[in-house]
């Protein structure tokens, strides 16, 4: 780098956040003279540079007149292709709000010129994306929070006009919105006078199927709500032990009868009496006994006429009246109408190998089609003791209804419908309906296949085919030399015959039943019966099934470490191992480190100016000041930014570590001319050796036996 320009531009004035822009343009070769202008702040030098690295048009913003964040937005919509210079003029948060819906093809201009603003129009946005028509509910007075969670119910397919109310706060819409979730009866809590921390409480009750009358007045705070609700919890939780203790107690009451005792339980629910040898008592002599002790409900007569006979001949105790326990009700439960329970993992075979041709791997659903019924809670049934009063019952408790996206709730808000046909999966209660592609095969005669979902090949792929999905590409048939990618797992049921020229992609995991002649990178793991001369790179762990699973030949590089039965062959076919850190690990922490340091001198040059601007000015100045706001702004940006980065460096150290502990696990035979290489180091299997293990032993690859 010149340093004579350094210097050039150091006597021009420019400030050290100024200087650090110029200097990191002139070494990356850029054309600075597009922002070595003292009428630019460093904050619109970054964007300018930025856009000159990525090659765009900085012409169109490059003007001082245009604020930093502004410049961003444009600079943003230029390399998605969309051009924001007419609006310009327009604050940043609106041209950010007009270059997303650009990018999904939605029209907020309307809402603009009616004067929503930026934070209303990403709830607008977001639900002309989603399908959720906010219009009836658009009152200039909501702010872009309590829209937000109008928007999210409408998502959902609750009934929002219960909250879509401007008397209400977003925190209390989302206390309501979370009960309709969650179907409770919203009601008791959904008024005005509440505050959302009181509602929480409410709500968080009517969940646990407690009894919230106890504690739903407002003379409550919502301290002593959480009090009384915590202890109402805590005492249904106690019951089983209150019976543990009432037991003891009675038999202990027992011992020390005397000639005839009425002894009642602690609950209230049960009566004995202990008659002794001899005793003479009638029926009516022991009912009185009981109303004495305020016993009216449950008397087990025929119990009391039994026993009595039974006194004659030695000491009785018997049950006299029982109470009525209250019964829970049933908690709410969902009918699904599709396969939920579909393993991720393919069935075994007795041999170990994996059965990958019927192993069913996803469902599917069509447009229409019920995919599930909720059944709500049942209430509970109440209770009595023997003193005659009532026991409230607690009622079953409902469950969250369903996210995702792909279908919809019906008017009862218990029937989900399809909404389109596709590939369906059920998850942390969440459901997915993916768009599905189905063909039967796929050749150069049927062309190219690139699809925004999953992909179904019910036949086979023929040579010098490409296909890219963005979800799952699942193959029944065979693969020849064709290019597979896909942005989750890859599923080949027969297997791949590529001739060297076959390549497969996937953003997680691979299977097949067997590879030949192919070239396999995973994100993940990569899992097969049998894979000959084939190259496979995987970010965490290759498994080769079955007792007669084998790697014989090409290169196979795992992060975690590899397992099969059979690693080469009886001919010495030359057979690479590749353990532990890979060239693109490598890569990777260095890219990574390279952003840590930048955002290290990128904040010390924000922090020192934001000190800098603290002392110079008094806060009811410098709380005025543009400059002084976007250097805070920009500060906190950064710290952010360097706590996300530092948890990137930590997560791959944590790769680095779980890599040197990688290992080959050989069940079967390790054959001469196998080559294993880990961290700079390399063994050559000279002989055949069965059942070992091989990994590093005091900074050396070793071999042990299993």
């Amino acid at each position: 780098m010149n340093s004579q320009l350094i210097r050039k531009y150091e006597s021009m004035g420019f400030d050290k956040g100024q200087m650090e822009e110029i200097r990191q343009g002139l070494e990356k070769g850029l054309d600075v003279s597009w922002y070595t202008s003292v009428n630019y702040d460093w904050f619109q030098m970054d964007e300018i540079k930025k856009g000159l690295e990525r090659g765009l048009d900085v012409a169109v913003y490059a003007k001082p007149e245009i604020s930093y964040d502004r410049m961003r937005q444009i600079r943003k919509g230029l390399k998605e292709g969309i051009d924001l210079s007419r609006h310009q003029e327009l604050e940043a948060g609106y041209l950010r709000q007009i270059r997303k819906a650009k990018q999904r093809h939605v029209d907020i201009f309307s809402y603009i010129e009616e004067g929503y603003e930026p934070d209303q129009l990403e709830e607008i946005r977001l639900g002309l994306e989603h399908k959720a028509d906010l219009t009836p509910y658009l009152i200039k007075e909501f702010l872009g929070e309590s829209l937000r969670e109008i928007r999210l119910g409408l998502e959902e397919g609750l009934d929002v006009s219960i909250y879509a109310k401007i008397h209400f706060g977003w925190q209390q819409m989302r206390e309501i919105r979370l009960g309709l979730e969650r179907r409770v009866n919203v009601s008791i809590y959904a008024k005005e006078l509440y505050r959302w921390q009181q509602m929480r409480e409410i709500r968080l009750g009517l969940e646990e199927g407690l009894d919230v009358s106890a504690y739903q007045s407002l003379m409550y705070s919502a301290r002593e709500m959480q009090q009384m609700r915590l202890k109402l919890r805590e005492q249904a939780d106690d019951q089983p032990r209150i019976e543990d203790l009432q037991m003891e107690m009675l038999e202990k009451q027992a011992k020390e009868a005397s000639e005839c005792v009425v002894t009642v339980s602690q609950d209230k629910m049960e009566v004995y009496v202990t008659l002794e040898k001899g005793a003479s008592k009638s029926k009516n002599e022991i009912m009185r006994l009981l109303a004495k002790e305020n016993v009216v409900f449950g008397i087990r007569q025929d119990n009391i006429e039994k026993y009595l006979k039974e006194a004659e001949q030695g000491t009785s105790r018997f049950l006299a009246a029982e109470g009525v326990r209250p019964e829970r009700g049933r908690d709410g439960y969902y009918e699904f109408f599709f396969r939920t329970g579909i393993p991720q993992i393919p069935a075994i075979r007795k041999d170990g190998s994996i059965d990958y041709q019927n192993t069913v791997y996803f469902e599917q659903v069509k447009a229409g089609q019920v995919i599930a019924v909720y059944h709500e809670a049942q209430p509970g049934i109440g209770g009595r003791t023997v003193e005659g009063t009532e026991l409230p019952a607690q009622g079953g408790q409902e469950k969250r209804m369903l996210k995702g996206r792909g279908f919809l709730l019906s008017q009862d808000k218990k029937t989900y419908i399809a909404r389109e046909s596709g590939k369906i999966e059920l998850k942390n209660n969440e459901i997915t309906i993916q768009p599905l592609l189905v063909v039967n095969e796929v050749t150069i005669s049927t062309g190219n296949l690139r699809f925004n979902g999953s992909i179904w090949v019910r036949g086979n792929v023929g040579s010098g085919v490409v296909i890219q999905a963005k979800d799952e590409l699942i193959v029944e048939g065979n693969v020849e030399s064709a290019h597979l990618q896909s942005g989750k797992r890859v599923v080949i049921k027969n297997g791949v015959s590529g001739g060297g020229l076959a390549v497969i992609e996937s953003g997680s995991d691979i299977h097949g039943k067997f590879f030949e002649g192919a070239s396999l990178t995973a994100n993940e793991g990569i899992y097969a019966n049998y894979v000959m001369n084939s190259n496979m790179v995987a970010g965490k762990e290759i498994v080769i099934s079955g007792n007669k699973g084998a790697i014989i030949g090409g290169n196979t590089a795992a992060v975690n470490g590899v397992k099969a039965h059979h690693i080469g062959n009886r001919a010495g076919l030359m057979t690479n191992i590749f353990l532990g850190v890979s060239k693109a690990m490598i890569e990777k922490e260095e890219e990574e480190e390279i952003k840590l340091k930048k955002l290290q001198s990128e904040l010390v040059i924000f922090e020192e100016a934001y000190k800098k601007l603290q002392k110079q000015y008094p806060p009811e100045v410098r709380n005025e000041m543009d400059l002084y706001l976007k250097v805070e702004q920009a500060t906190y940006i950064k710290r952010k930014q360097m706590e996300q980065q530092v948890e990137k460096t930590r997560e791959l150290e944590d790769k680095r570590s779980k890599a040197n502990e990688a290992k080959l696990m050989v069940y079967g035979t390790l054959n001469a001319g196998t080559v294993v290489q880990m961290n700079g180091m390399q063994w050559t299997s000279a002989n055949s050796v069965k059942n070992v293990t091989v990994r590093l032993s005091h900074k050396e690859i070793s071999v042990f036996r299993n």
